[in-house]
């Protein structure tokens, strides 16, 4: 493996999202990329505008909402126009988008201990002091 910076940032992100998905699909194969990172966001904020949910994911927005179309035919979430500005589209979790929400905070947490169990409790706290830091300065480009 190389141990260049990009590429181990690269490698982490690649090798987590591939582990904790295929564990996601093998409860609920229907579930396709992407839509985990909204449903997870959507977990915490209850229901929010289709641009908050493309800041708070990462996701470009037209990448989104061809996303949000898809959830929204497989019943994961519904959209509602807000009353006072018909532009502004509010998004929320169905009942069955809330129950694989639950399922997979709890396939989140677990590949994350998957992934941390060889580190030590202050290696750990490091390691997430360090990466808010290079999130932080990501946020700033």
């Amino acid at each position: 493996m190389k141990d260049t910076l990009h590429f181990q940032f690269l490698a982490v992100h690649t090798y987590f999202q591939r582990v904790f998905l295929k564990r996601l699909q093998a409860i609920y194969p229907d579930i396709l990329p992407g839509q985990p990172k909204v449903i997870d966001f959507l977990m915490d904020q209850k229901r929010a505008y289709q641009k908050e949910i493309a800041d708070g994911c990462l996701i470009e927005p037209p990448t989104l909402s061809l996303i949000l179309e898809k959830m929204e035919r497989a019943g994961l979430i519904c959209r509602r126009k807000n009353l006072s500005n018909n532009k502004n589209v509010m998004v929320e979790l169905t009942e069955k988008g809330k129950m694989i929400g639950r399922n997979a905070q709890r396939i989140f947490l677990e590949t994350e201990q998957d992934f941390c169990k060889t580190l030590s409790a202050d290696e750990l706290e490091s390691l997430q002091i360090i990466l808010q830091k290079v999130c932080t300065s990501g946020k700033e480009l």
